[in-house]
């Protein structure tokens, strides 16, 4: 017997079984299979044309595409090369990996150089302790010459070790000073060729100065009598400033009385002032002009003195420089 409900007893509807054709993905709602022959074909035509748009769209752009790697490629041929621009920034990193290392072998370094003089001051040290006991031990003397002494084979290695580095000191203080004298050996020679050099050029130029001579015109004037007098057939003595040592020497028989001279107004009356004044300016003239003539002779002389001088001073500088290069050729060879 069923079993009965209170309230509206409906029958069940019965679930329809799922269809086994699947809907469209796209146009479920398509209503395809409702056209006529006539417009299916104007559809299919649009398709076809749009097929075709697309295809020759995508042949230009591809063209394009080559032509822009043409293009590229002659401007740079590697612009494609993936693989080396990979190894290169592969080798870049590489590069910065050993520069940190080596950062970091510097950094082991300084370490090694702090080991390093932390042995050396530990060997200084033993070195000292040694010295101490070296000291106490001749202090005591014979005091404890009875006992036995017990030495360990370390105390042996070290204090030999202690030797080795002692005489491996004192043959580097012995070459460092084997050059230095070498050094000193060498600055000397120069020294001494420099200054025997300065001395011979001060006294070439003294020399050179001492022969240049500033002629008086009154020893010219006088020069020119001696030279007028011999002509004569006069004997007239000079002395060795090449002045007259008697005037009378020079005068002759009869009367002495010598000619005036041109504008020397000595045959005018001397009280006249104007005519005092006129000889003065001449004799004024007359100075300077023998003192132009005597500046003239004496810069041509002082001239060609100079010129000679200077020439000489310049070969001696050349031989310096010789000698002085020679020098440091020799030194170069002894230090290799």
């Amino acid at each position: 017997m069923s079993k009965m409900k209170f309230g509206l007893n409906t029958s069940l509807k019965k679930s329809k079984p799922p269809s086994s054709i699947p809907k469209a993905f796209f146009g479920g709602d398509d209503d395809a299979d409702d056209l006529k022959p006539g417009e299916q074909e104007t559809k299919d035509s649009h398709k076809n044309r749009i097929n075709k748009q697309l295809t020759s769209y995508t042949s230009m752009t591809n063209k394009k595409i080559e032509e822009q790697h043409k293009q590229a490629l002659e401007e740079d041929p590697n612009i494609f090369d993936y693989d080396a621009v990979y190894d290169d920034l592969k080798t870049a990193e590489k590069q910065k990996q050993e520069q940190l290392k080596g950062k970091d072998n510097k950094k082991a370094r300084y370490v090694e150089g702090l080991i390093e003089m932390a042995e050396i001051r530990k060997r200084d040290r033993l070195r000292a302790e040694e010295k101490k006991v070296e000291r106490e031990r001749e202090e005591e003397g014979d005091e404890f010459g009875d006992k036995e002494t017990f030495v360990t084979s370390s105390y042996k290695a070290q204090k030999e070790e202690l030797r080795r580095l002692e005489a491996e000191e004192r043959r580097k203080e012995e070459e460092d000073s084997k050059k230095k004298s070498i050094t000193s050996f060498y600055r000397q020679m120069l020294d001494k060729r420099e200054e025997a050099h300065a001395a011979v050029v001060e006294a070439s130029i003294k020399g050179i100065a001492s022969k240049v001579e500033v002629r008086d015109p009154e020893e010219d004037q006088d020069t020119d009598l001696v030279e007028e007098a011999r002509k004569e057939g006069k004997d007239v003595v000079l002395n060795d400033d090449n002045v007259i040592v008697d005037k009378r020497q020079l005068l002759g028989a009869g009367l002495n009385v010598a000619r005036p001279k041109f504008g020397s107004f000595m045959s005018l009356s001397s009280s006249d002032p104007q005519t005092k004044e006129r000889q003065e300016e001449y004799e004024e003239y007359k100075r300077k002009k023998l003192a132009e003539s005597a500046a003239k002779r004496t810069g041509k002389s002082g001239q060609t003195e100079r010129e000679r001088m200077s020439q000489e001073v310049e070969r001696q500088m050349v031989e310096r420089q010789e000698r002085e290069r020679g020098v440091q050729e020799e030194a170069g060879k002894a230090n290799f």
